[in-house]
């Protein structure tokens, strides 16, 4: 395969005149990050666009075309660091959402091509007449202009004479434009530097996005499926810990620190959630924010140890018995405080809770309202 970097620019264009970047679609990163001050509220990386780009002097993401080679995510990820110099790998992909559609017909403006300026050029002699015949004819006669003493240069007769690319490329078959905001986390609000396409980069406080001048399009998306909410996430580790199998029964304890700590590195983080709560609901889904989690460990898993972000519940005998009270006292706003005997501390106010579990019977005896999303949720 043939990789063509920048093949990408262009517009699309549809019946009724409207424009949109990208030959193949575009993409951008909705990058969050926990803020030191408050990490229960986000931090969502914003972009003021500079006056000369498509709809300028709003914000919105960092993001650009997508070249034929590339998929939403790698297109993202590169134009993230074009116009902020955030490495990719300092960043973890969570979700991908298309967040706008519109079919239309390809309309290429590239503007100054060095290749059309080279053959150009290349045709500017003053003794010849010029054309864009591909016929190998310099004065329109058929035949190659002799030499200056009279004779034919042989090199120049054998060799055509192309086409001046065009500077205008059209195409009348029809394409869906589509554009795919891709969803990340970064481990901390990361150092930026902005490009000639920006004015600034900013980290803004997720509660403070929709206040301000936004990008028309970025605004839609923002309201209606792009927002995060907090959430309250309790991990049923047993069942999430039978779903690799990574050799965990053979120290079943040691395994459960080992996840823990693995789940543990990656919060607070963007959590993909089923729309309304119910996995069967549809394409349409939402966005948790976990910064509070809880794990609920049970049998010879008790033993474990983990000093990181997850509150460790030990079940003394069910754990499922365990989960149950747990969700049913964060739905109400009170919990057991983990690893103590009676005391017990506010909640911190309402928000969802989502519990992690495959487990249906489980599922069944909790409370309405309560989210359940598979061990693949937290795993990836």
């Amino acid at each position: 395969m043939v990789v063509i970097e920048g093949d990408g620019n262009g517009w699309v264009v549809s019946a009724s005149g409207e424009r949109r970047w990208g030959r193949y679609g575009a993409a951008g990163l909705l990058l969050r990050a926990a803020d030191p001050a408050d990490p229960d509220t986000p931090l969502v990386l914003l972009q003021h666009r500079a006056v000369w780009t498509a709809s300028g002097d709003t914000w919105a993401l960092p993001g650009g075309a997508r070249d034929s080679h590339e998929d939403a995510a790698t297109a993202a990820l590169r134009e993230t660091e074009e116009e902020a110099e955030i490495r990719p790998a300092d960043v973890t992909v969570r979700s991908e959402r298309v967040t706008s559609r519109m079919p239309g017909t390809v309309w290429h403006r590239p503007g100054l091509d060095m290749r059309h300026v080279a053959e150009m050029m290349s045709r500017l002699r003053p003794d010849q007449k010029h054309t864009d015949d591909d016929s190998g004819s310099g004065d329109g006669s058929g035949s190659e202009a002799g030499s200056g003493d009279g004779s034919a240069s042989g090199a120049s007769a054998a060799r055509p004479k192309l086409a001046i690319p065009p500077l205008v490329q059209e195409s009348t078959e029809p394409v869906e434009w589509t554009y795919t905001t891709v969803v990340a986390d970064a481990p901390r609000p990361l150092e930026t530097v902005p490009n000639n396409e920006s004015l600034e980069l900013r980290w803004v406080p997720e509660t403070e996005v929709a206040e301000m001048p936004l990008m028309p399009a970025f605004a839609a998306a923002w309201e209606t499926g792009l927002r995060s909410e907090p959430v309250e996430l309790v991990v049923d580790v047993a069942n999430v810990l039978g779903s690799r199998p990574n050799g965990w029964w053979k120290d079943r304890a040691g395994a459960t620190t080992r996840l823990l700590d693995e789940l543990g590195a990656g919060m607070p983080r963007t959590l993909d959630l089923p729309a309304g709560g119910d996995a069967a609901a549809g394409p349409d889904r939402e966005f948790g924010w976990v910064a509070r989690a809880h794990a609920v460990i049970e049998g010879a898993a008790r033993d474990a140890e983990h000093s990181g972000p997850f509150a460790i519940h030990r079940a003394a005998g069910s754990g499922d018995d365990a989960i149950v009270e747990l969700v049913t006292a964060l739905v109400t706003g009170m919990v057991t405080e983990p690893d103590t005997e009676l005391s017990t501390v506010q909640n911190g106010g309402p928000r969802r809770v989502v519990v992690v579990t495959a487990d249906r019977g489980l599922r069944d005896r909790l409370p309405g309202g309560v989210v359940v999303v598979g061990p693949r949720a937290i795993l990836t």
